[in-house]
């Protein structure tokens, strides 16, 4: 239903192209909005918007909340679009027809004889979409709550194609729904979370839940061709564990080539060095880091200072090429989404689309009574 592993690669330029702040799809969540979000046989889809640094926000379209691929769900409406009865009813059937396989009657055949038919549900994890309704989403309020939530832990992995935006306010609501059993008294706790996602997108899950750390820990898959011990294998998994239970409680296996270290108070892999000048243990992707005087921080192996640049960087990487900043006014302290301009800036562009439909219009009517 969601984008394969095997995207990996092509994630990971994604995330590295989107921390330039060049062009790129984001996820728009309105704070009130004003209709339901239309829904394609995957559930509610989602709002998009095209973004390209420099240029005025694109028209707004909904598509599906799970896939990327558009062979597998091809939804897509513009957010101003009207549709007619007869389209509407239409895409209910195709939605009834094209569900997701797996109906809670085969979820139950497929799994009882591991688990209770009250410990599982068919979920969308990228829109809080429960396939079978209330139902099940009482099936999940009772599960986090039993026992006033205690000895809940919250494990996740999800497909790697997914955007971390939509992804993080889904497990707040499971994390809101958690608390809700919770008393007054422990109103301040957190349900422990781990979240199994690539090391590149370390900052967007922290913007999220800043109370995260990453752990040293390389994830791999026995059933994945490139993510696995082994000689067909990457030699590092960029794949990590983002956890809010304190490091120093996690123990990583020395056996795996991890140690501890009384710095950083936590487990660490033994290329990951401790710097002196950072006094971290610094490094992301398993391998040692070198520190950069000039940049103040330490870097990957295979970056070097850029003197045009002011920072280090690949060294074929293109001087010229997109800060990281704002798509709307160009300053660098924050993102889009929290611009101060962007109600301005929406206005605008509402007023400039109104102006063209109404050049196109005025071109129709001529166009059609120079036919006439």
């Amino acid at each position: 239903m969601a984008a394969p592993r095997d995207w990996l690669g092509t994630v990971e330029a994604e995330g590295i192209a989107g921390r330039q702040g060049s062009s790129g799809v984001e996820v728009v969540f309105p704070s009130d909005p004003a209709t339901p979000a239309p829904l394609c046989p995957h559930g509610p889809t989602l709002l998009f918007v095209k973004v390209n640094q420099g240029k005025e926000e694109a028209r707004r379209f909904y598509a599906c909340s799970a896939c990327r691929d558009r062979k597998e769900c091809n939804f897509f409406q513009w957010e101003d679009e009207k549709l007619s009865g007869a389209r509407l009813a239409a895409r209910e059937a195709h939605n009834r027809k094209c569900q997701p396989p797996l109906s809670r009657t085969q979820c139950v055949e497929r799994y009882s004889q591991f688990y209770m038919e009250d410990s599982f549900c068919h979920y969308n994890m990228f829109n809080h979409h429960f396939f079978d309704g209330k139902a099940a989403l009482e099936v999940c309020r009772t599960f986090l709550q039993e026992d006033k939530g205690e000895g809940v832990i919250m494990v996740t992995d999800p497909p790697f194609g997914g955007l971390v935006e939509p992804l993080a306010v889904t497990f707040k609501k499971l994390i809101a729904m958690w608390k809700e059993g919770q008393s007054q008294d422990s109103s301040h706790k957190e349900l422990p979370m781990f979240w199994i996602f690539p090391y590149f997108f370390e900052s967007r899950i922290r913007q999220f839940f800043p109370s995260f750390c990453m752990l040293d820990y390389q994830v791999d898959y026995d059933n994945h061709a490139l993510y696995k011990h082994g000689k067909t294998g990457r030699k590092q998994s960029p794949v990590r564990i983002f956890t809010n239970i304190p490091p120093n409680k996690i123990i990583l296996p020395s056996e795996e080539g991890y140690r501890f270290c009384a710095s950083c108070q936590r487990y660490v892999s033994l290329e990951n060095q401790h710097c002196e000048h950072c006094n971290s243990c610094t490094s992301k992707d398993g391998r040692k880091w070198n520190h950069c005087f000039l940049c103040k921080k330490c870097v990957k192996p295979s970056w070097i200072h850029c003197s045009i640049c002011s920072h280090c960087a690949l060294p074929d990487h293109s001087c010229g090429g997109p800060r990281d900043g704002c798509f709307i006014c160009g300053e660098l302290d924050h993102k889009r989404s929290t611009c101060p301009k962007i109600t301005t800036s929406k206005k605008v562009n509402k007023a400039v689309r109104k102006q063209k439909q109404r050049k196109s219009n005025k071109m129709k009517m001529g166009t059609t009574k120079g036919n006439q």
